[in-house]
This record gives structure tokens, sequence and C-alpha cells, in this order.
């Protein structure tokens, strides 16, 4: 039984350190929109120390489709890959990203988080590539 137990927690620490490798750009911190606009170059750092740059173009027109909610806006907008929703399935959980999304993508959004597929995903990599980040997430 010590055995298992120490197998177990073994296999889970090497699983924990895996995530914080795999999910290393994330950022240490994420600007409101608003924010972003007024950086005379637009940035983050993520938790490996490095400095993204954010292309303005995206920024105005994520502005365009927030509307009002542009200053609740965080960015980068963080889009979880999580296996056990089925492959090539994501999900933003930020109602104010899931909202924005929907509008970006012309789908109805229920309120909660918004579950998006992987030509979704493609669609939404193509035209917010800096101002959004796929995270990993295990089951």
């Amino acid at each position: 039984m010590n055995n298992d137990y120490y197998y177990e927690d073994l296999v889970s620490r090497v699983l924990r350190e895996e995530l914080v490798l795999v999910n290393k750009h994330i950022p240490y911190k994420r600007y409101s929109l608003c924010d972003l606009l007024a950086m005379s170059i637009p940035h983050y750092v993520s938790r490996d120390g490095n400095t993204y740059l954010v292309d303005p173009r995206e920024l105005d027109l994520l502005k365009q489709i927030a509307g009002e909610d542009a200053c609740k806006l965080y960015i980068p907008i963080i889009i979880e890959y999580k296996p056990s929703l089925g492959e090539g399935t994501y999900v933003i959980r930020d109602p104010v990203a899931s909202r924005i999304i929907s509008k970006f993508l012309d789908v109805e959004y229920s309120g909660s988080e918004l579950i998006i597929y992987r030509s979704q995903l493609n669609s939404i990599r193509n035209r917010l590539r800096t101002t959004t980040t796929i995270v990993f997430t295990p089951s």
C-alpha cells in the first residue's frame, strides 16, 4: 500500500511540473483592454519572464466588438483546452470574454462559459493571435 501511495504521489508531482512547463506562457498579470490601449507599446510579461507584444489592431477590433465592456475585458483572453470535454473542445470561462468572443464568432451565448471547437478556435487565433492564449487544464 505504501508503494502505491508513493507511486501515485510521484506521478502527481511529475504531472504538476509538466503543466507548469506547458503553461509557462501564462501572464503574471493580465491587463484590461483599456490599459493596453493606453500603453505606447502594448505588452504583458509571462510567468517565464518573456515579454509578449500585443498587436494594436487586435486591440482596436476587440474594442469595437466590446463596446461599453471594453474596460472589463482582460487580455490575453484565456482559452482552456480540456481533454475531458472531448477532442478539439475548448472553453472560455470569463463571462466578459465569452460574450465578446461569441459576438466575434457570431454564435449564441447563454450567459455562462463559452464552449468552442477547433474550427472556431482557428478563426479566433487567425484574427486575435496576440490577444488570446491557450492553456492546458487537466480533466
